[in-house]
């Protein structure tokens, strides 16, 4: 009976083996099949001309550790016409069934990675409001777009297939000057006075008439500001407080002290074709005060104007260069709005930019990421009460501005102008915010109706509301990053970057 029993305990013992063996060699399977796959995507997003072997390698030791598992193995690829065809091999030494005369379990994995062949073209849409110098937000922006730049063109300094543009914004967007100072698209850039030192147009323009400026149209014999071409973008020389006998500068912008006597009140430098008196002074009439045109804190006619988009462009070390230059501009608020419609038309096909590829075009991909770091908003004018001759007692630098400008100067200057001229639809700046967040909404919804993948980011911007309004902006929830920290900023755009490289493991 015992003999009967050890007998039939033989074949038991076997199977226990070999399922312990085999165990083995699957779990070392799937480790292959992971550090195979995951190096093959690598090679496929690399340049390539570059050392594809040698990518392969790093990748899959990376992701599996012959040491570790105690199975060397050897990986290999072939390329043809866009597809890589990855072969890894492995050989296990078995436990149990070595003892029935099976030494190896030999283990053979496949993987196949196609080449997304369609071009790509990304604009980055990123706030460069005053709020950015805090913080360090303004370097982990930095930082972090250079991330996204370098995850997309990897070691290639001009691209076959990606293109890249970035739109700074504040309240207006800097579209460029163009040659010696004139952009064909902003007809009247000569028309307004400029001081020594901010000595010119800069590029910035003002928003067009709505529902114009939520829209990329362009109507070449339509009216400039409405549905043509640009205004120009000019910050008024704003009032002095020259009724209470002395030159106070209550305004935001006061950069031309009016002529002696201080007993009334003296046309300004103003924007658009100017006032009847139009003049700058000539000597001993008054002067210019306090111009500077270094951020954070401008002032002069191009005060808050950030610095010039980057068109599409396949250069990396372009992109790598106006990244680099990005700078916070204090003044006038925060308008995403403007932002976003500036970047589409960098995307477009169709004037004032003309590089992006036709909507229609299946071999390209567009892409928009949005980030900003505040409200959008009109800034008001700040200030402590104190006693004024001018309003008759204790009131605010905004009360004084206003009376002196006849109530023109109810807010900062912004691209749309000034609050009180009402082209948002509001002379109240209460109800600004609201009004912008619709045309952001207005501009989000007419970018996705192209096709435009559009991904938005919140920094360090802890308001539910807005928040909500940008992912609703964005093309799926999936494509809305709350980012209450530079790290939690560096993982969104590192995330936006895999997606932009899409590659598929097809097996």
């Amino acid at each position: 009976m015992a003999i009967i029993l050890a007998l039939a305990f033989i074949p038991i013992l076997m199977g226990a083996g070999a399922a312990l063996d085999f165990g083995r060699a699957y779990l070392v399977k799937a480790r292959l099949s992971y550090a195979l796959d995951t190096a093959g995507l690598a090679i496929g997003a690399s340049n390539p001309n570059s050392n594809l072997q040698q990518i392969l390698n790093n990748f899959f030791t990376a992701n599996y550790s012959a040491t570790e598992i105690g199975v060397p193995a050897t990986p290999s690829f072939t390329t043809n016409d866009g597809t890589i065809k990855l072969v890894a091999q492995a050989k296990l030494k078995t436990t149990f069934l070595n003892l029935f005369g099976k030494e190896f379990i030999e283990i053979n994995v496949n993987s196949e990675v196609i080449r997304n062949t369609k071009g790509l073209e990304v604009v980055l849409v990123l706030d460069n409001t005053g709020s950015m110098q805090n913080n360090g937000k303004m370097d982990a922006l930095k930082a972090a777009s250079h991330t996204l730049i370098n995850d997309l063109f990897r070691d290639e300094s001009t691209s076959e297939s990606i293109k890249m543009g970035l739109v700074p914004f504040v309240t207006t967007v800097n579209i460029g000057n163009g040659r010696e100072g004139r952009n064909p698209f902003v007809p009247n850039s000569s028309i307004n006075k400029y001081p020594p030192i901010d000595l010119s147009w800069k590029g910035c323009v003002e928003a067009r008439q709505s529902p114009h400026d939520t829209l990329d149209t362009y109507d070449n014999r339509g009216v400039t500001g409405v549905s043509g071409k640009w205004a120009p973008y000019y910050w008024e020389a704003e009032t002095y407080d020259a009724l209470s006998g002395f030159a106070f500068n209550f305004c935001e912008n006061s950069w031309w002290r009016p002529p002696r006597p201080f007993n009334s009140l003296f046309d300004l430098p103003s924007r658009g074709n100017g006032r009847p008196n139009n003049l700058f002074p000539r000597n001993g009439d008054g002067g210019f005060i306090g111009l500077d045109v270094t951020p954070p804190r401008t002032q002069g006619p191009n005060k808050a104007c950030p610095d010039p988009v980057t068109p599409l462009t396949n250069q990396k070390n372009q992109l790598t260069r106006a990244i680099n230059s990005m700078q916070p501009w204090e003044g006038n608020g925060t308008m995403a709005n403007l932002g976003a419609v500036w970047g589409w038309r960098l995307l477009s096909p169709t004037p004032p930019f003309q590089q992006g590829g036709d909507y229609d075009n299946e071999k390209i991909n567009k892409a928009l990421v949005i980030m900003t770091d505040g409200n959008n908003l009109i800034s008001s004018i700040g200030g402590s009460r104190r006693n004024n001759v001018t309003c008759g007692g204790p009131c605010s630098n905004a009360q004084i501005c206003s009376i002196v400008s006849g109530r023109k100067y109810t807010s900062h200057y912004t691209g749309y102008g000034y609050i009180s001229e009402g082209r948002l639809g509001t002379t109240n700046l209460a109800n600004a915010g609201l009004m912008l967040n619709n045309r952001l909404t207005q501009v989000c919804d007419n970018i996705k109706k192209t096709g435009i993948i559009v991904f938005t980011i919140v920094f360090q911007l802890e308001n539910p509301q807005l928040q909500t309004l940008f992912r609703n902006c964005a093309s799926s929830p999936d494509k809305f990053f709350n980012s209450p920290n530079n790290e939690k900023l560096a993982s969104a755009f590192r995330t936006i970057g895999a997606e932009l490289n899409s590659l598929r493991v097809s097996k």
